[in-house]
């Protein structure tokens, strides 16, 4: 292994160049100064004109927007901003969550392929999009709004899907409007031409799948509680699966005995991802209460429950994302079996590797796009179901109902194949990436700049060790604030890593988070002890000496700020 895990050296990067380098499907994009981070916070436009790409959900991928623009023109449709789907109920979702009146025409336009003899391909073979065009100025109230279901969400399709019909379909490429157009199902439904070539082997695709999900229902295996493949669902996105489990649960009023006609209540523990508490909020419309990790904000919700209120749900992270800590997981597993709300856990930082956490809640959530692929280069997510859970049943049954309503091939064949090679080696890079992590944990522990370091192993290490599996570390992940500002500045320029949005990569990846993530919100972060000056870092599997000597650096740079 080269001692940097990339192509190329982190130094000779430049502002937008995706990360990985030379990919075209790279899922991040190279921040080389904090200054570049600000521009990006706040759209400045020498900034954004620099951006190759960007993280998927944060940044549509160039090539998906192409496709997009040019389904509207063939179509006729308008000259917005198109949205494009693989799912017919997604894209009902993000009609209902505009309104009509923010859409070209009312409505949304299903797409099929059709091949060069006239013959419609089976639906089954995963061959339709869905497309809605919103009206408006590029930077309008309209388009922000629709930028924010398609971050939130994770809704939307991948850089492979657009290439391939981009690829496959040259009426695309033609400035001819067609003007036959079929009623379906109160939509719009067209059917472009398409070459051959470019199909994929069914078997080997579900065999892919099974690999993946019966991995992960493996690694969240725990004695007696024991998951089949069937017990692990498959998504395109991390947020994707966290927002169809939302609406299973707002969907299935049953599964609680909840049906009062009010928004539907859930509580949150930690100061989560960002996007986590916004699709709640936004999407599904939830009244959201976001609580600490102290044990008198858990006593402040089993007060609320003891009163009568009652909860569809809690989400939490184990642990959390940015400052590292862990919920009384075990005080609020004994409260979901009081009062049946469904407890979900998001296990993407600490990951299964790690920790045993199944038995304590119904559902782990996990985006896969991160550590589990560690490559960079593809999006996924999983819900992983405990079979013990009183819930179940109800619960499993509505999430395979909500697959079983959309096209099946919403997670894109590629990214599936793509994700099932990348994550053979998942075990053995969190055991590297952990052992690298506390060592830079140590480094920085020594420094007069730094401030603190938030990680597992510190603070209250307790909580997190109930959980921890025999023999395994602290996490890949680590955040820093400093004495001052300038410090914290200096540290992040002269840090020779690559540095952009995400974490769980196999090569180190540093960012200023609360301005990636919270620069609208700073005040609010800041009350949850996430401060304007935090700097995150992703650790991965480089040499170790490689990696302490980078971080020498930053911290003797940081000395001078």
């Amino acid at each position: 292994m080269q001692s940097y895990a990339l192509s190329v050296d982190p130094a000779n990067l430049q502002l937008g160049d995706p990360l990985p380098p030379n990919d075209p499907h790279a899922i991040s994009v190279h921040l080389p100064t904090w200054n570049d981070t600000l521009g990006w916070a706040t759209k400045d436009p020498s900034v954004l004109h620099a951006m190759k790409t960007g993280y998927p959900r944060f940044f549509m991928p160039r090539v998906v927007d192409q496709l997009g623009r040019r389904l509207a023109e063939h179509l006729g449709v308008g000259n917005g901003m198109p949205m494009v789907f693989a799912s017919m109920i997604w894209a009902e979702m993000f009609k209902k969550y505009m309104g009509e009146s923010l859409l070209a025409g009312g409505r949304v336009w299903k797409v099929m392929w059709e091949d060069k003899a006239g013959h419609t391909e089976n639906e089954e073979e995963r061959r339709c999009l869905w497309l809605a065009v919103v009206v408006g100025e590029a930077k309008g109230p309209e388009v922000s709004k629709a930028r924010m279901f398609w971050q939130h969400t994770g809704y939307g399709i991948s850089s492979r899907r657009a290439v391939c019909w981009l690829e496959r379909a040259p009426s695309l490429n033609e400035r001819v409007c067609q003007k036959q157009v079929g009623a379906c199902n109160g939509k719009e439904e067209r059917r472009l031409n398409v070459d051959g070539g470019h199909s994929h082997d069914g078997d080997a695709l579900e065999r892919a799948k099974d690999d993946i999900s019966g991995q992960i229902a493996g690694l969240l295996s725990d004695g007696d509680i024991v998951l089949g493949k069937d017990d692990v669902l498959l998504y395109p996105g991390g947020m994707a699966a966290i927002s169809e489990l939302i609406a299973t649960i707002t969907d299935m009023k049953l599964l609680t005995g909840i049906d009062d006609g009010a928004r539907p209540k859930v509580a949150v523990f930690g100061f989560l991802y960002v996007d986590t508490i916004k699709v709640l909020e936004r999407v599904h419309n939830c009244e959201v209460t976001v609580y600490g990790y102290s044990y008198s904000d858990t006593e402040r919700f089993e007060r609320r429950l003891h009163n009568g209120e009652q909860f569809r749900a809690v989400f939490t992270e184990f642990t959390g994302n940015p400052l590292l800590q862990s919920p009384h997981l075990e005080r609020l597993a004994l409260l979901r079996k009081s009062f049946q709300f469904v407890l979900a856990v998001d296990d993407t930082v600490g990951t299964s590797v790690c920790l045993r956490i199944l038995r304590h809640c119904d559902v782990v959530c996990t985006s896969l796009t991160k550590m589990f692929s560690g490559k960079c280069n593809v999006m996924g997510g999983s819900l992983g179901l405990n079979p013990k859970s009183s819930l179940y049943t109800n619960l499993r049954a509505g999430l395979y109902n909500r697959q079983q309503q959309q096209n099946l091939g919403v997670w894109y064949w590629e990214d599936v194949l793509v994700m099932a090679e990348n994550c053979q080696s998942f075990e053995e890079r969190v055991e590297i990436a952990n052992g690298n992590a506390l060592a830079v944990v140590d480094l920085l522990q020594k420094s007069p700049v730094v401030k603190r370091v938030f990680y597992p192993s510190l603070g209250d290490r307790t909580r997190y060790e109930a959980y921890m599996r025999p023999n395994a570390g602290y996490g890949f992940l680590l955040s820093i604030t400093f004495n001052r500002k300038e410090q914290a500045v200096a540290f992040y320029n002269g840090l020779n890593v690559a540095k952009g949005p995400s974490l769980g990569t196999n090569f180190t990846l540093c960012c200023a988070y609360t301005l990636l993530a919270h620069y609208n919100e700073l005040d609010r972060a800041a009350q949850f002890g996430v401060e304007e000056y935090l700097v995150r870092i992703s650790v991965g599997v480089e040499e170790r000496g490689w990696l302490l000597e980078r971080v020498r650096g930053a911290l003797g740079a940081s000395m001078l700020g």
